[in-house]
């Protein structure tokens, strides 16, 4: 006799289903190294993405790069380097085109950095899947290639107030965090900026966050939180062992 299948929310895993048309935040991105499971023959880049909304990761997406040749991810994972076939990336990737989504929802391209992509971790948004056409690339069983894409913007990153229609994100995932990580995370910052000579740039100091050991040595649930909370201007701009003002934190 076949198996059931669990039908319980808590029995459920990550995969399968696509997340489409909803309001939430940019918990994490990076690159990796995929095979999509299984789905092709050898590992390329490609960006992930994971989501949250009302505090709870809803999902992840892969964002195709570039083949197995082109890219890989640097030693933090919000960088790509450079191999021997490519210099740049092309404007019909499924990250370029999400990237770029950004841009036209209004996310300032000056804010944008060049060589990293943690800037966007903490953006609130709207994200709708659109169909796109890939030259050579058939539909698979008559379904359409998709791309998730930001429709609107509701909230900035270094943005204090609350963003519209997210109020309860923002709220619920504060609950969660507890004094004793807000504590540890202040001391991996502090020791951030005494490295830099008491002054750094709070996008240098979320670079230096990805790579730091007392941070990597953080439980993964610990560390995805502690990393939000890094992005929040209230929380940096209410701790004493730092000033923080106009996106640079200095030692007081």
């Amino acid at each position: 006799m076949a198996e059931k299948v669990n039908l319980r929310p808590d029995g459920f895993v990550e995969g399968g289903g696509l997340i489409d048309d909803f309001d939430g935040i940019v918990a994490d991105i990076r690159f990796v190294m995929t095979d999509y499971e299984g789905g092709i023959a050898n590992a390329v880049p490609a960006a992930k993405v994971i989501f949250e909304v009302d505090g709870e990761e809803v999902g992840s997406e892969l964002l195709s790069v570039g083949g197995k040749d082109d890219f890989r991810p640097d030693e933090t994972g919000m960088g790509l380097l450079k191999l021997k076939s490519k210099d740049t990336l092309t404007k019909k990737s499924k990250f370029s085109l999400f990237l770029s989504s950004f841009v036209d929802s209004g996310f300032p391209l000056n804010k944008m950095d060049a060589d990293s992509i943690n800037y966007l971790v903490g953006t609130q948004g709207h994200f709708l899947r659109r169909a796109v056409e890939f030259k050579g690339i058939k539909k698979k069983d008559d379904r359409e290639n998709t791309v998730l894409v930001c429709t609107k913007i509701l909230k900035l990153p270094w943005e204090t107030t609350k963003g519209k229609g997210g109020g309860k994100v923002k709220g619920k995932a504060a609950a969660k965090i507890d004094g004793a990580l807000a504590d540890t995370l202040a001391g991996i910052i502090q020791d951030v900026v005494i490295e830099n000579d008491g002054v750094v740039a709070k996008r240098a100091m979320l670079s230096a966050l990805f790579t730091n050991p007392d941070m990597t040595a953080l439980d993964e649930k610990s560390k995805k939180v502690a990393m939000k909370l890094a992005t929040d201007d209230t929380f940096l701009k209410g701790r004493d062992e730092w000033a923080c003002e106009d996106g640079v934190l200095k030692m007081v």
